[in-house]
């Protein structure tokens, strides 16, 4: 075992192979950018009732998201393609958690 070690390139090769495994683990599990469980009902909830038109979808979200959580809100973005990104917004009243 010591001797598969005392090669540089093993080694190297080795070392590359457990970091691409690892970047690959860490890739999958952070797909999902969401923290707030409510904001991610709301975007599924919205996603189902307005399949591929995003103004609706944009627009459904901003009103359910005042309708929900008052006046202050998370801001949805929505690409054309059809991704969402979220910012938080926390005052010191309420969050979304």
């Amino acid at each position: 075992m010591l001797s598969a070690f005392a090669n540089p390139r093993l080694l190297l090769a080795s070392l590359l192979a457990c970091s691409c495994c690892l970047l690959l683990i860490s890739s999958r599990s952070t797909q999902d950018n969401c923290k707030s469980v409510k904001l991610k009902e709301l975007i599924l909830e919205t996603v189902g009732m307005y399949p591929h038109q995003y103004s609706y979808q944009a627009r459904y979200m901003k009103k359910a998201a005042e309708d929900r959580f008052g006046n202050w809100w998370s801001a949805v973005i929505i690409s054309e393609k059809g991704g969402y990104g979220m910012s938080a917004v926390y005052d010191q009243y309420k969050n979304t958690r």
